[in-house]
C-alpha cells in the first residue's frame, strides 16, 4: 500500500520540484504557444494550448529525483485568471493543471520511489488588507481553486509566496470550506515570502506569521521566493525554534538582477545544496526545493545531497500568542500580565465614545496608538453603542487598525455576525471577547466555530444561566464546562482559551461581594491548576467601580498584584494608570490589601456584632483629600528638550523620552541627537562608573535608554549617515559557554555608539575572523572564564599571526590577568593586544584603537574601581589558586611532571558513604538555596556594585533602598515563576591514587545504591575508569590524586562527585532578557541564577561532608564556608588543579546527569550553563591550589 505524503514526511527530507516560470522561459514559447497574443504571459493556460510545455518542466524535475511536483496553477484563481478575460475557466484549469501533473507523477513512481503532485495556489494579485477585495469573495475564488485542484488529483495543496497575512486566513477559509463540503481533506503547505527588507511585502514579521497560521490544521509552514538562501538564514532559525509544525524552504537561486531586461540568477547548484544541507541538517527543516531561478540541476544535485537524509529531530519552543499585521504578542510574559488596553470601548470610554458619535475615525486611531505609547500589549475594542449600527462601525474601526495599530487585537462584542466582520479584516491572529453560558451552549455554538475559521483566540467568561459565578468553587465549575466545550467537542487548542473569572466592586460596600477579590483570585489559582495551558485574564478596574479616581487607580493596582501572583496572565487595564506597589504610600497599600482579602475586624456576638475596622471606610477617608497624581509627575531635570535627553541617559529615566526627542527634532538632525546629546550622557555615565559612583545595574538602565532613543531616532536618519563610531567582532572562544561578560561589553559599546557583531559562545577563530572581514572591524574581542579558554586565545593569537593579520585584539574574562596578556600572550601575535579589565575598558580601548594608539607598555588600570575584589562565584575559584603562586609566572598548565609524590598525609581515616553509586534529587528550595547563596559575589562580583569613592554611608545607602530590594523581589520572581529548578545528582565511588591517577572502581554491587561493607576491605572490584591531574612542578608538588590512598597502600578510598543546575529555564529567561533589551535585568537574573548554582554546589558539599561524618570542621556561619572553613575541597574542571574539560565526559558517565536535564556539549561545557559539577575529596589538607 502506497504511502501518504504525510507518511513520507516523518520518514525522510521531502524534495520539491524546481522554477516553473524559469523553466517555461528556456522552453523560448511564442505567443501562439500560449493561445495567441491576447494571452501571451499566461502560464497556467499552458495546460490547455501546449500541455507538452508543462509535461516538460515536470518530466525534468521528476527525471532528476525530486518527491513532490507542482502542478502549473500558481495563478489558476479566478481573481488573476480575469486579466485574461479566463476568469470561467478557473475551476478547469486548476483540474487539468493537478491532472497533468499527477498522470505525470504516476508515470515515474517506481522502484520504489513515490512521487507527489501539490496543487500550486499563489498569492493572487489583490491583497485584501490593503482593501484590494473584500475577505470572502477572496476565499470564494480559493475554493473555486482547490476544487478543482483536488479533484483533478493533487495529493497536497500548497498556499505559497504569500505577502498578506490577510490573503492566507481567505485561502486557508476558502480550502477549509471545500473540504467540509466534499467530506475529504488533502496536506496543506503554507509558505511565506519574507522580502530583502526582513519582513513579508506589508511588514509582517516571521514570527508575527507563525503566530497567525498555527491555530489553523496545516501540516507543514515556511518560506519561498523573494530572496536567496542566505537571506532566509535568520527567518529559518526562528521556524526552527519556534514552529511546531515541519518547515518548507524554497528560495530562489539568489537574489535576481536585471541583464538585458531579464532578471537573472547567480547560485549555483553547489551553492543553493550548501546552504540547504545546513538547513536540513542543522536547523531540522524538513521540505526544501528550488524557487525562482533554480533548474534541474539543482534539483539533482538537492537530491543527491538530502534526498535520502532522516528529519533532524527538533525540540521547537512554541509560545502561544496574539499577533497584529505586523507583530506577535505572547498571552504571558515574565514578569506577567500582558496588559490589554480599554480605552477604545463603548462601554468604558466617555471620550471613545463621543469620538464613535462625530465618526472622528482618525482620533479613534489616535487613541488607539496612544494606548500603544502607554506599554499596552493589546488593544480592546467595542463598538457597541446605543443608536449606533455597531457593525458598520466595528468595520471603519478595524480596517483602519489592521493597517495603523501595530499590536494584536481584542474585539469585544456580545453579537457574532460583528465579531465575525472584524475577523474578516484583521490580518494577525485576534483574542474574541467573550462566549459564556448565560443562554446554554447558543453562544459558544455560534461564537468558537467562527475563531476556528478565523484563527482566533477566545476569552470565555465565568458566567451560566444562574448569572455571573461568584465563589471560586462555581467559577472553576463553569470554567470546566466551558473547556470540555471548547476543546473536546470544538476542537480549539487549550492555549487558545482564555477565562475571565470576572469580579465584583468592591466600591459599593454590599455584603453579598465583600469577599469578590479573594474569590476571584482563589478561582485564578483554581482555573490555572486544574485546567493545563490555558490563559487567564481579568477586567481589573470592575473591582473599583464606585470609588474616587484616585482611590480606584491605588486598588486596582494592588488587586491586579495579588492577580498576577495567583497566576494571572492577562488584565484589561489602563495601562498608564497602573503603579507597581513600591510607588503606592504604605497605608494605602495596607488598605487595598485588607479590602481585596475582606480582613474587617469585628466585636461582639448576634445583634450586638459590630464592624470596628472597615478597609473600605479607612481607604475612602485616606483618599478623600487627595486627587490623583498621575499627571503631577516630578520628571526629569533641565530646562529645555536637550538637558532633559541628557539626564535622562544619566538617570535611567524613559518615561516622557519619546516628547523630548520629538522636540530636540525640531532643532536638531537625528545624527546630532545622538553624537552630541545622547552620547554626551552615557559618557557622564562611563565616568561615574569609572569612578565609583554608578554601580553597573544603574549603567546598563541607562543603556536601556539609550537603545530606545536610538531606535526612535533611527528612521530620522538618512541611511548614509550611520551613527556608529566604530566595529568590534565579539564573541566567547571556543570550548566556553559564559557569555555575561560578553554581553556587557556589547551593551556598553552599542549604546556609546560603537556597532557590535556579537557571535555568541563556543565561537571557532574561523567565524571571528569572516565576521570582522565582513563588517569591517576595527577590533576583535574574545572572552573567556575557563583557565582553557587563555591556551584558546593564545592558540587563536598564533593562527592570526600566520595569516599575517594586524587587526587589534581586546581580550578579558575571569582567568585572564593582565600581566599575563601583556606578558604572554602579545608575544605571540604581531598585532595590537589589549586586556580588558571590564566593560567601560572596552569602551575605553576602543577609543584608544580608533585614535591609532598603542596599547600601553606595562601594567595600568583604565580606570579605579576603588581597589575591592569583585569575585564571582567561579572566579574565587581562580583566585584562591592563583594566590599559591606569584603571577609573573607562565599560566600554561603542566599536565605531567614526573610522579614525584607531595608530602600530603597518606594515614588519614577513610570515612564510610551512605551508598555507592549515585542518586538525584529534585526537590531542592529554594528557601534553602537562597540563604547559600554568597551576597559579596553576587552584589560585588556579578552585579558590579562596589563602593568605589563612595563613603560607607552612602554605599549602605544604595544597598538598603535600591540593591536589596530589588534582590527580594528578584528572588520572588524566580521562586513564583519557577525560573530556577534546583536539581542534584551525586554519588560515592571506591577510589586509589596510582602516581598522578585516580583509579575509580566498578560498584561491587548491581544496583547504583547500595550499603557498602567497610571500605578498608579491597572488593577485588574492577577498575572502570581513571582521571589523570597535573603536578604542580614545585613548591609542595601537589596534585590532586595524592589526597586519596594509593595503590600501594592496598587501602581503597572513597571519592565522591556531585553536579548541580538550576535547569534550563534559567539559560532561556536569561537569553530572553538579553535579546528584548532588559540589560539590567539580565544581570540581575543571570548573576542570581549563577551564584545559585554556586549555592547548591555549597549546599550539597556540606551535605556529602555531613554523610561522610566529617562535618564537624565546619564554620558555624553559612558566610565561612565560602572560604572553606571545612575539612576536605571540592574541584571543578576547566579549573588549575584539573584543567582538563574532557574529564567531564567521565564524571557524566560515573553520574548520567541526563536524568536531571542537564547535556554535554561537543567541547565538553554543561548545558544549561547554570550547572557546575565538582569531584569531592574528604582528606583534610585538600585546599584550592594552583598548578603552573
Amino acid at each position: 500500500m502506497a504511502n501518504s505524503f504525510l507518511d513520507i514526511l516523518k520518514e525522510k527530507i521531502v524534495v520539491f520540484d524546481g522554477a516553473t516560470g524559469t523553466h517555461f522561459q528556456g522552453q523560448n514559447l511564442t505567443p501562439d504557444d500560449f493561445g495567441g497574443e491576447h494571452l501571451a504571459g499566461c502560464n497556467e493556460y499552458l495546460v490547455v494550448s501546449k500541455p507538452s510545455a508543462v509535461e516538460n518542466v515536470h518530466s525534468d524535475y521528476l527525471e532528476a529525483g525530486c518527491d513532490v511536483i507542482e502542478t502549473n496553477s500558481f495563478g489558476s484563481a479566478r481573481i488573476v485568471l480575469a486579466e485574461y478575460g479566463l476568469q470561467d475557466k478557473a475551476y478547469e484549469l486548476s483540474f487539468k493543471a493537478a491532472q497533468i501533473a499527477k498522470r505525470m507523477a504516476n508515470d515515474y513512481t517506481r522502484n520504489g520511489h513515490q512521487r507527489f503532485v501539490a496543487g500550486s495556489m499563489g498569492p493572487t494579485t489583490k491583497l485584501p488588507s490593503l482593501g484590494h477585495i473584500s475577505f470572502k469573495e477572496m476565499a470564494a475564488d480559493y475554493h473555486e481553486q482547490a476544487k478543482g485542484l483536488v479533484e483533478g488529483g493533487a495529493d497536497l495543496l500548497s498556499v505559497e509566496t504569500c505577502q498578506d497575512v490577510l490573503q492566507i486566513k481567505a485561502a486557508l477559509y476558502g480550502i477549509f470550506e471545500y473540504f467540509e463540503e466534499a467530506r475529504r481533506r488533502v496536506p496543506i503547505v503554507v509558505s511565506v515570502t519574507i522580502e530583502t527588507m526582513g519582513t513579508m511585502l506589508l511588514g509582517t514579521e516571521i514570527s508575527a506569521a507563525l503566530t497567525s497560521i498555527e491555530p489553523y490544521d496545516v501540516d507543514v509552514i515556511g518560506m519561498n521566493c523573494a530572496t536567496g538562501p542566505k537571506e532566509m538564514s535568520e527567518h529559518v532559525r526562528v521556524l526552527s525554534q519556534s514552529s511546531p509544525k515541519p518547515i518548507f524552504v524554497m528560495p530562489n537561486a539568489g537574489l535576481p538582477e536585471n541583464v538585458g531586461g531579464q532578471a537573472h540568477y547567480h547560485l549555483s547548484p553547489e551553492q543553493l545544496v550548501q546552504y540547504l544541507s545546513h538547513f536540513v541538517k542543522d536547523l531540522g527543516v524538513n521540505v526544501v526545493g528550488g524557487c525562482c531561478g533554480t533548474t534541474k540541476e539543482h534539483i539533482r544535485q538537492l537530491v543527491q545531497a538530502v534526498g535520502n537524509l532522516s528529519p533532524k529531530p527538533r525540540n521547537p519552543e512554541f509560545i502561544p500568542s496574539a499577533s497584529s499585521l505586523y507583530q506577535s504578542a505572547p498571552m504571558r510574559i515574565t514578569p506577567p500580565p500582558i496588559l490589554v488596553g480599554e480605552r477604545t470601548n463603548a462601554n468604558g470610554s466617555k471620550l471613545f465614545r463621543d469620538f464613535l458619535a462625530k465618526e472622528d475615525w482618525e482620533a479613534i486611531v489616535a487613541m488607539g496608538r496612544e494606548q500603544v505609547k502607554e506599554q499596552a500589549h493589546m488593544l480592546d475594542v467595542c463598538a457597541a453603542y446605543v443608536g449606533r449600527n455597531e457593525s458598520a462601525d466595528m468595520k471603519e474601526i478595524i480596517t483602519r487598525f489592521n493597517k495603523q495599530i501595530t499590536i494584536p487585537l481584542v474585539i469585544d462584542s456580545t453579537e457574532a455576525p460583528v465579531i465575525e466582520e472584524a475577523l474578516q479584516r484583521i490580518g494577525g491572529k485576534a483574542i474574541v471577547n467573550s462566549i459564556n453560558l448565560e443562554d446554554g451552549e447558543e453562544r459558544i455554538n455560534h461564537v468558537v466555530p467562527l475563531c476556528k475559521k478565523y484563527g482566533a483566540a477566545v476569552i470565555a467568561l465565568t458566567i451560566d444561566e444562574k448569572g455571573m459565578a461568584k465563589s471560586a468553587e462555581s467559577k472553576l465549575a463553569i470554567a470546566r464546562r466551558i473547556y470540555d466545550l471548547t476543546v473536546n467537542k470544538f476542537k480549539m487548542k487549550p492555549h487558545d482559551l482564555i477565562f475571565d473569572a470576572l469580579t465584583f466592586t468592591l466600591g459599593s460596600g454590599d455584603e453579598e461581594f465583600r469577599k469578590a477579590g479573594m474569590e476571584t483570585i482563589e478561582a485564578i489559582k483554581l482555573i490555572k491548576r486544574e485546567l493545563p495551558g490555558v490563559h487567564t485574564i481579568l477586567g481589573v478596574s470592575n473591582i473599583s467601580f464606585g470609588l474616587s479616581p484616585v482611590s480606584r487607580n491605588v486598588i486596582n493596582s494592588v488587586f491586579l498584584h495579588y492577580a498576577v501572583e495567583a497566576g494571572l496572565d492577562m488584565a484589561i487595564v489602563h495601562a498608564s494608570k497602573i503603579m507597581p506597589l513600591y510607588k503606592i504610600d504604605e497605608k494605602g497599600r495596607e488598605l487595598c490589601r485588607q479590602l481585596v482579602f475582606d480582613e474587617r475586624r469585628f466585636e461582639g456576638e448576634g445583634q450586638n456584632r459590630k464592624v470596628v475596622h472597615d478597609p473600605l471606610t479607612e481607604l475612602m477617608a485616606f483618599y478623600a483629600d487627595k486627587k490623583s497624581e498621575t499627571k503631577k509627575k516630578t520628571g526629569v531635570k533641565g530646562d529645555t528638550a536637550e538637558e532633559r535627553l541628557k539626564n535622562r541617559i544619566i538617570d535611567g529615566d524613559r518615561v516622557g523620552l519619546q516628547n523630548d526627542l520629538d522636540e530636540a527634532l525640531k532643532r536638531h538632525p537625528a545624527l546630532h541627537i545622538i553624537n552630541n546629546i545622547l552620547l554626551g550622557g552615557m559618557k557622564v555615565v562611563g565616568e561615574l562608573f569609572g569612578s565609583g559612583q554608578m554601580q553597573l545595574p544603574f549603567v546598563l538602565q541607562s543603556a536601556e535608554v539609550m537603545k530606545a532613543a536610538v531606535a526612535y531616532l533611527e528612521p530620522f536618519m538618512e541611511k548614509k549617515e550611520g551613527s556608529q563610531k566604530g566595529t568590534m567582532v565579539i564573541a566567547t572562544v571556543k570550548g566556553d559557554v559564559h557569555d555575561i561578560g560578553k554581553n556587557l561589553v556589547d551593551i556598553i559599546l552599542t549604546n556609546n555608539g560603537y556597532k557590535v557583531v556579537n557571535l555568541g559562545i563556543k565561537c571557532a577563530l574561523e567565524n571571528m575572523l569572516h565576521a570582522a572581514k565582513e563588517h569591517k572591524a576595527d577590533a576583535i574581542g574574545m572572552s573567556g572564564l575557563l583557565v582553557k579558554s587563555t591556551l584558546v586565545m593564545k592558540q587563536n593569537l598564533e593562527v592570526m599571526n600566520e595569516q599575517s593579520l594586524k587587526i587589534p585584539v581586546i581580550l578579558g574574562g575571569a582567568a585572564l590577568t593582565r600581566r599575563y596578556v601583556e606578558q604572554d600572550l602579545r608575544s605571540v601575535y604581531d598585532g595590537d593586544v589589549f586586556y580588558a579589565n571590564d566593560a567601560f575598558d572596552g569602551l575605553h580601548l576602543m577609543e584608544r584603537i580608533l585614535k591609532g594608539e598603542k596599547p600601553p607598555a606595562g601594567a595600568e588600570r583604565t580606570e579605579e574601581t576603588g581597589g575591592e575584589e569583585q569575585l564571582t562565584g567561579a572566579e574565587a575559584k581562580i583566585a584562591l589558586a592563583m594566590e599559591e603562586q606569584p603571577e609573573s609566572e607562565s599560566t600554561e598548565v603542566a599536565v605531567s611532571v614526573g610522579h614525584r609524590r607531595s608530602n600530603v598525609r597518606s594515614d588519614v581515616p577513610i570515612p564510610n558513604p551512605p551508598f555507592w553509586g549515585s542518586k538525584v534529587v529534585e526537590n531542592v528550595s529554594l528557601d534553602e538555596l537562597f540563604p547559600y547563596v554568597n551576597d559579596v559575589a553576587l552584589i560585588r562580583g556579578q552585579w558590579r556594585v562596589i563602593r568605589g569613592k563612595m563613603s560607607e554611608k552612602e554605599y549602605q545607602k544604595i544597598l538598603d533602598e535600591q540593591i536589596h530590594p530589588d534582590y527580594e523581589q528578584l528572588k520572588e520572581l524566580a521562586a513564583t515563576e519557577k525560573l530556577l529548578q534546583p536539581k542534584v545528582v551525586y554519588g560515592y565511588f571506591q577510589c586509589q591514587s596510582d602516581g598522578n591517577d585516580l583509579i575509580i572502581h566498578r560498584p561491587d554491587a548491581s544496583g547504583n545504591v547500595t550499603i557498602p561493607q567497610s571500605p578498608l576491605r579491597n572488593p577485588q572490584s574492577q577498575e572502570w575508569l581513571r582521571f589523570s591531574f597535573p603536578r604542580q612542578r614545585d613548591g609542595r608538588h601537589l596534585c590532586i590524586s595524592d589526597f586519596f590512598s594509593s595503590v600501594d597502600s592496598g587501602r581503597i578510598d572513597v571519592v565522591a562527585f556531585h553536579l548541580v543546575t538550576m535547569g534550563k529555564r534559567a539559560s532561556e529567561y536569561s537569553k530572553k532578557l538579553f535579546e528584548s533589551d532588559n540589560y539590567k535585568d539580565y544581570l540581575y537574573f543571570h548573576g542570581l541564577s549563577v551564584e545559585s548554582a554556586e549555592a547548591l554546589a555549597e549546599i550539597w558539599h556540606r551535605k556529602i561532608r555531613e554523610e561522610l561524618g566529617i562535618a564537624g570542621k565546619d564554620g558555624r556561619e553559612i558566610r565561612k564556608l565560602f572560604s572553606q572553613t571545612y575539612q576536605g575541597s571540592r574541584y571543578s574542571f576547566g579549573y588549575p588543579a584539573c584543567p582538563n574539560l574532557e574529564d567531564q565526559a567521565k564524571l557524566f558517565e560515573l553520574l548520567r546527569p541526563e536524568r536531571i536535564d542537564v547535556q554535554l556539549t561537543e567541547e565538553y561545557q554543561m548545558d544549561p550553563e547554570q550547572s557546575t559539577s565538582a569531584i569531592i575529596v574528604h582528606h583534610p589538607e585538600a585546599r584550592y591550589f594552583n598548578v603552573k
